[in-house]
């Protein structure tokens, strides 16, 4: 068999085969011309022509998909450098689409997912004990003034008198069904914190300043027995919830605290450059006595909704502690009081002369007796008429 070499339109050279078979066709001596050249295939040949164009065609197409490789040092090195600088450029567009046109960072709709779980699962709600002692709310007002004094731009994080509250629990309640449940595990926990406390009241006694990571400013509990009741307390409230399937996860250590100014509030001022809280500005306190207060109830409060016209955050429920005979009346409370009692003392005057009236032989007329407010005038009139009776018998 004979090989049969041709040039192809691309350039490259391709192999065929010519078999004893092939037959040419001759008329006498070959003219030059038919001595330069080959013989004429006959039509059988033209399917393996076929089959080598489409080779080549299928060879161009392997080219533009994979280029040649070259293994040499010199060209491994600028692959090399050619994947690096396709890593950097693919990086580099991965960021873009972070970026977005403008520039500022844009996440992708999984984080956005993943950040709107996390965000929906933030705490909405606590539990606390009010603050409700005017002693120690002045003497809070006292130290954030002094704060102020020495870094007016710590205004923001200062904690409105009115809201000062003692935390014993924080959970996320999504519904009003869940708010429903949380006000019930809060009266379930009743029984217990009345086992708890025998009748006693629990007084917190509150002294100091201290701070956590110089990020939270908070007074203090003063050591004693009261607070080994607070924190059994606080684990009461925490077992009725979890039982309400309203806590999930471990819950952090209670450390009982009042704060009075916390960084949180006030996000912009790490771009001022304060970042922490000088433990100066209030070291004149660390000692400080700033009152006691009676826990006579607790408060299931709102984070987000609007506060109360107190000033006090929106409260779902409450849990008296102790009755309200523990509880120091207030001034409306004791102007109703007086009321009720000036009525029923004039109630009983105006009983009693209608009873000496009817005794004394008066008529059906003399039962109608002036209302209460003008029972002087009428004491003045009886006087009166008993006087001008005696000056005519004379």
């Amino acid at each position: 068999m004979e090989n049969v070499t041709g040039p192809c339109d691309d350039g490259d050279d391709v192999v065929g085969h010519r078999s004893q078979n092939d037959v040419f066709v001759t008329t006498g001596a070959m003219d030059p011309v038919q001595n330069e050249s080959t013989s004429t295939p006959l039509a059988k040949d033209i399917p393996t022509e076929r089959k080598t164009r489409v080779k080549r065609e299928r060879r161009k197409m392997l080219k533009k998909k994979s280029p040649v490789i070259d293994h040499s040092p010199a060209s491994e090195g600028s692959a090399a450098s050619k994947q690096g600088l396709t890593e950097s450029e693919s990086s580099q567009k991965k960021m873009k689409r972070k970026l977005g046109d403008s520039g500022a960072r844009v996440d992708s709709e999984e984080e956005k997912k993943t950040k709107k779980q996390k965000g929906s699962q933030r705490p909405n709600y606590f539990v606390s004990i009010p603050i409700t002692n005017a002693q120690i709310s002045a003497a809070v007002v006292e130290v954030q003034e002094s704060v102020l004094q020495q870094e007016p731009r710590l205004v923001k994080a200062m904690i409105p008198a009115p809201t000062l509250h003692m935390t014993l629990l924080v959970t996320h309640l999504a519904s009003q069904e869940q708010i429903s449940l949380a006000a019930t595990a809060l009266d379930k926990a009743m029984p217990s914190l009345a086992e708890l406390l025998v009748g006693r009241a629990l007084v917190l006694p509150f002294s100091g300043v201290g701070h956590f990571r110089k990020e939270v400013v908070f007074v203090g509990l003063a050591p004693g027995q009261h607070r080994d009741t607070l924190e059994k307390l606080a684990e009461v409230l925490q077992r009725c919830f979890e039982e309400q399937g309203l806590l999930q996860g471990e819950c952090r250590g209670f450390e009982p605290h009042l704060t009075i100014m916390k960084l949180s509030k006030a996000p912009k001022l790490r771009s001022q450059g304060l970042k922490r809280v000088n433990p100066d500005l209030f070291s004149s306190y660390t000692d400080r006595f700033f009152g006691d207060q009676r826990v006579d109830r607790l408060d299931l409060c709102s984070m987000l909704k609007k506060k109360q016209e107190d000033g006090y955050y929106h409260t779902e429920s409450s849990l008296q502690l102790g009755g309200r005979q523990h509880q120091e009346p207030s001034e409306a409370e004791l102007q109703r009081v007086s009321k009720r009692l000036v009525e029923d003392a004039v109630n009983r005057a105006l009983n009693q002369y209608k009873q000496e009236t009817l005794q004394n032989g008066g008529g059906p007329n003399t039962a109608a007796v002036p209302p209460p407010e003008n029972t002087k005038e009428s004491t003045a009139k009886l006087d009166t008429s008993a006087n001008s009776t005696t000056e005519s018998r004379k």
